[in-house]
């Protein structure tokens, strides 16, 4: 996994571009130095649970242990709760993190860090990282404003009555029409990233293999479209520098670029920047490995978490891009980034409106290959409903198969409608076609953990055994501490009737922030009986029932909506019956 440290300010003389000498030991001393400034500001000094937890954080980070760092060790080592905390039945850990993130941001609104760089935990992780902080406007942008008039301007009264109706019908436009916080076309169309940068451009055998291992992973993400970044060829600009795009060429809205340092055991250093303006948006540092053993297959073992973690549905890009325009056009591309979230968090209310603008998005563009297979699994996911009535589902099915057909026609080697018919296919009891599908569409995007997981859990459906391999892949691809991908490994472990893996899942998987309660407490109770954990068996039941009292009533329809496999099915039951939860 890589390790994101945010940190390109301040460097040593005559180290690598955008790096301190001695990386590691300068990046946990400036960590200690800032957090004893801001823990002595009058905020955190006020605050003592966030004072408590910033400085576990950064102690561990700083000691080598910030990516191990999970939601039990950071609320009894952090928080000080009881060690019989239970981290899936309590988001403590998440909301108090949430609150330090906030009080590390107002406490930067007005105070600069010591040295240049500020403390800030990334989202979706528990570790410390350190990244520039804003500078306030400097000399060199104020002289870039347009100069004064250099005669005096006459304000007469012909100029204010104008103003005056100038004003009036800014202000009636702004009343009549909706807001728009984005440019026409934001939203739309996918942005470009570009590949380039210090390390990217040389000519050694290790960097070019590094390029094309980038190119070629980035290159699979449905988030972005990926090229290579155009240099200057006038005379005497710097080899670095990227030349304008040609008129016909959209402008890239993201850089990926980076340091390759050699050696015995090589390290690469990336940087992943938001262009016009630029601002550095994530930076991470991966080791090669023995340079004597490297070879492409090693490397892109070595490069596959980053590539998951910038190019994935819901990574680093689509989460900026959603926090840029917030699904205002609700159409096309803007509409997909809403429907992947949907699909991570499962709420209603985003339910309704993604159907609306899957629909709308398809009769603008029909030709659409992603569209379609959206519209397809939300045909699914509608059939299984339990609000659904069971004489429509034929019909559900039916335009499910429609969609993920018409996807496969416009683009064959799209991974997430080969992905859709997968899961069509395993509705309609098709395992030949399943398994096709299910490994097709892993082949064509290995690098997203969403989409390994769904390939992995229609090959558990079919009872193929490249089931595990596919869900851990996902997971090891995975930097989100809830633990969302081992609960399709739970599922493996009920098949298999397999205590170990389930032990192996239970500690991991920790309560959905929001969406999924159903799968999650039925599963668990599951998992908990399976293993003779029953007090914990029932405390999950008990959960089930206060929040998805209709899974709880028929938890043998709610299976079997969901297309688990029929052994998947009786063992789950009879697990739920021998911990005396449910008597049918």
């Amino acid at each position: 996994m890589s390790d994101a440290r945010e940190v390109t300010a301040d460097r040593d003389e005559g180290a690598p571009a955008g790096r301190p000498a001695n990386p590691a030991s300068s990046d946990a001393e400036l960590m200690r130095q800032e957090l004893d400034a801001v823990i002595a500001s009058p905020d955190f000094a006020r605050a003592p649970i966030m004072k408590r937890l910033l400085s576990f954080l950064v102690g561990e980070t700083a000691a080598g242990r910030g990516d191990q760092l999970k939601a039990y060790s950071v609320a009894v080592d952090g928080l000080g709760r009881a060690p019989d905390y239970d981290a899936r039945a309590d988001s403590y850990p998440r909301v108090q993190v949430g609150r330090l993130r906030r009080m590390l941001d107002n406490h930067y609104r007005s105070n600069q860090p010591v040295n240049g760089l500020r403390l800030t935990v990334p989202s979706g992780r528990y570790r410390v990282a350190l990244q520039p902080a804003e500078e306030p406007a400097g000399p060199d942008e104020a002289a870039a404003s347009p100069a004064l008039p250099q005669r005096p301007f006459q304000f007469g009264w012909h100029i204010a009555i104008l103003l005056v109706l100038v004003g009036l019908a800014v202000a009636l436009t702004l009343h009549l029409l909706p807001m728009r916080t984005t440019p026409p076309n934001a939203g739309r169309e996918r942005p470009v990233l570009e590949i380039g940068g210090t390390a990217m451009a040389q000519d050694g055998p290790l960097g070019k293999l590094v390029r094309v291992t980038l190119i070629n992973g980035l290159g699979r993400s449905d988030m972005f479209d990926v090229r290579p970044l155009r240099r200057s060829s006038a005379p005497g600009t710097p080899a670095t520098a990227a030349a304008p795009a040609p008129p016909a060429m959209p402008q890239a809205r993201y850089r990926l670029g980076g340091d390759l340092i050699g050696g015995e055991h090589p390290r690469l250093f990336l940087r992943l920047m938001r262009l016009a303006p630029d601002r550095l948006i994530w930076s991470g540092d991966i080791s090669l490995g023995d340079a004597s053993r490297l070879n492409g297959e090693m490397l892109e073992q070595r490069l596959a978490p980053m590539i998951a973690t910038i190019g994935r549905v819901n990574g680093l890009i689509a989460t900026h891009e959603l926090q840029e325009n917030g699904g205002i056009e609700a159409a096309g591309y803007s509409c997909l980034l809403l429907y992947h979230r949907y699909r991570k968090e499962r709420t209603a209310e985003e339910l309704r409106h993604v159907q609306a603008c899957v629909e709308k998005s398809l009769k603008r563009d029909p030709d659409n290959a992603q569209l379609q297979a959206a519209a397809a699994q939300l045909a699914i996911e509608k059939m299984v409903s339990s609000d659904t009535d069971p004489r429509d589902r034929p019909a559900l099915l039916l335009t499910a198969q429609r969609h993920a057909h018409i996807a496969g026609s416009i683009d064959p080697l799209d991974a997430w409608g080969n992905a859709a018919r997968a899961r069509v296919a395993v509705a309609r009891n098709a395992c030949a076609q399943a398994t096709g599908f299910a490994i097709r569409a892993s082949e064509l995007q290995p690098y997203d953990p969403a989409l390994l997981a769904d390939a992995g859990v229609y090959l558990l459906d079919c009872d193929d055994p490249r089931a595990e391999a596919m869900i851990r892949r996902a997971i090891a691809l995975d930097d989100d501490p809830e633990g969302r991908f081992y609960g399709p490994l739970l599922l493996l472990a009920i098949a298999r009737d397999d205590a170990a893996i389930a032990r192996e899942a239970l500690a991991h998987m920790a309560p959905p922030v929001m969406g999924r309660h159903g799968v999650f407490f039925l599963t668990s109770a599951v998992g908990y009986a399976m293993v003779g954990d029953v007090a914990r068996a029932r405390a999950a039941w008990t959960q089930l029932e206060e929040g998805s009292g209709q899974v709880a009533r028929d938890p043998r329809g709610f299976l079997e909506r969901m297309g688990y496999a029929a052994k998947v099915r009786e063992r789950a039951l009879t697990h739920l019956r021998n911990a005396r939860l449910i008597t049918g």
